[in-house]
Order: structure tokens, then C-alpha cells, then sequence
């Protein structure tokens, strides 16, 4: 009778890098037009962009590179 092969080996797990503070996460909420969400779609098509939180980070990226220095708003 043959005796079944056992893999005792421990899986190795991919450790991530952590940071001293932890990341945190809000949910926002926009109210657009039809216009501006037909607009955001083609950037997206475009772009080749699947997720709309992706257009807003870009967004939010370019208006604070934007921002003169010393302005508070």
C-alpha cells in the first residue's frame, strides 16, 4: 500500500512595507450634472481609466499643483 506524499512546507506570505501611520480612508460624495458625468466618461474611455475615484485623485492632484504658494485655501 503506498502512503500519500505530504507537503509540510510553510507558504510564504508577501510581507508589505508598513508606514509609522496607517492610511486613512473618506468616502466623498459629488453631485455632477448628466453633461459633467458624460464628460468624465470620455476622459475616463480615453484615458483608459476604470474608476471614477481614479479621475478624482488625478483631479484633486492638478488643482493643488495649481495653488500658488501661501494660499490657505
Amino acid at each position: 500500500m503506498a502512503t500519500a506524499k505530504k507537503n509540510y512546507r510553510k507558504k510564504t506570505s508577501r510581507h508589505r512595507l508598513k508606514s509609522d501611520t496607517p492610511t486613512t480612508l473618506s468616502v466623498v460624495t459629488v453631485r455632477i450634472s448628466d453633461a459633467e458625468k458624460e464628460r468624465i466618461d470620455e476622459i475616463m474611455k480615453h484615458l483608459d481609466i476604470h474608476r471614477y475615484s481614479d479621475v478624482m485623485r488625478m483631479a484633486l492632484h492638478m488643482v493643488k499643483c495649481q495653488q500658488p504658494q501661501g494660499s490657505t485655501r
